[in-house]
């Protein structure tokens, strides 16, 4: 289903098949109350044995919506609108059917993504069991996508569908996620950063989102492009501002700018990859680690390495060191690291 801004300018109808048209409102029911999460705009769908729970983000030049469905019993919507949709569509649990203008194969395996463009919303949405559908979808503007430089082949010739206004996806099939990818979004969905940290967050995380899923149907393609001397050195310009930087991450935006003017950041992104055999951000989460496993040899408090690190809670740097070590940071220090 895709809901965007015309939602809200009553440009989009959606209907469910044997009962009418459906309502919108910003009434949030009780059974999706502790569903709602603190970002910018959230609506809701309420069918028939059905409710939709949409949660936009909204950033410069994109907006992303994280959305859920708790469904009853068997349903099938139906929506159109006038208005063309740029989209990266991602399922993060079980599967919608179903058909997107001209593009019939519509449904993602949980955890893949497709990405595509139609230039007006006529989608049928099946739900053929009772149960609850995640997806994370990113509708952009096409200047986002100029301003990151992507530049391959498939995407080339995908781009040109989209700026003749034909119906088109990236690829003849859908991709699995990257954890990567997957981490991205549920740091997007679960972190508890101050308003200008979350706009920060968004931003770079829907970036390294398009690019790790750009960089994932391109493999191959990008694995040829070429990386010049100027390139090589400010990629390593690059790692030294991130090594400077820990445990505050820059941001793309502020690495590309300080990279001495060669880098956009899809040539940051697959450039450091090459180099370092990981993204900018990978090795800063890296260099962050090591910072912590120093400070916890040393006999830190764990609250104390967590405010050190800039961790927005000593809970979510236990959570983190024990998704990546296994064990938590107590259990770190009494084995002697």
């Amino acid at each position: 289903l895709k809901i965007n801004q015309i939602l809200f300018t009553m440009n989009l109808e959606i209907k469910q098949e044997g009962y009418g048209e459906i309502e919108f409102s910003d009434s949030i029911p009780d059974a999706v109350t502790k569903s709602v999460l603190n970002c910018g705009r959230v609506v809701v769908l309420s069918g028939h044995q059905c409710i939709g729970l949409f949660q936009q983000f909204q950033g410069d030049g994109f907006s992303a919506w994280y959305n859920k469905f708790l469904i009853s019993a068997p349903t099938i919507l139906n929506a159109r609108g006038d208005v063309r949709v740029l989209e990266l569509r991602i399922a993060l649990r079980n599967i919608i059917k179903g058909k997107w203008d001209q593009i019939n194969q519509a449904e993602l395996p949980v955890n893949h993504f497709q990405m595509g463009f139609v230039p007006h919303i006529i989608t049928k949405a099946i739900f053929e069991a009772p149960q609850l559908y995640e997806t994370f979808d990113i509708h952009f503007e096409f200047s986002f996508l100029e301003k990151i430089g992507i530049d391959y082949k498939t995407l080339d010739r995908f781009m040109k569908l989209v700026y003749d206004n034909q119906p088109a996806e990236l690829s003849k099939r859908p991709f699995k996620c990257t954890n990567f990818m997957l981490d991205s979004i549920y740091v997007l969905l679960q972190n508890s950063y101050t308003a200008a940290g979350k706009a920060r967050l968004l931003h770079n995380n829907v970036t390294n989102i398009l690019i790790a899923a750009l960089e994932e149907v391109g493999k191959e393609e990008i694995d040829n492009l070429p990386l010049s001397i100027q390139d090589i050195d400010a990629l390593h310009h690059v790692k030294e501002l991130i090594e400077t930087h820990c445990p505050v991450y820059p941001g793309n935006d502020v690495l590309i700018k300080k990279a001495r003017n060669t880098l956009n950041a899809f040539k940051l992104s697959y450039g450091f990859k090459r180099l370092f055999g990981v993204s900018p951000y990978e090795y800063f989460q890296e260099q962050r680690f090591l910072m912590a496993k120093g400070l916890l040899r040393e006999g830190n408090k764990v609250n104390s390495v967590a405010h050190e690190l800039e961790y927005e809670s000593s809970t979510a740097f236990i959570k983190a060191f024990r998704q990546r070590f296994h064990r938590t940071p107590k259990q770190f220090q009494k084995s002697g690291g």
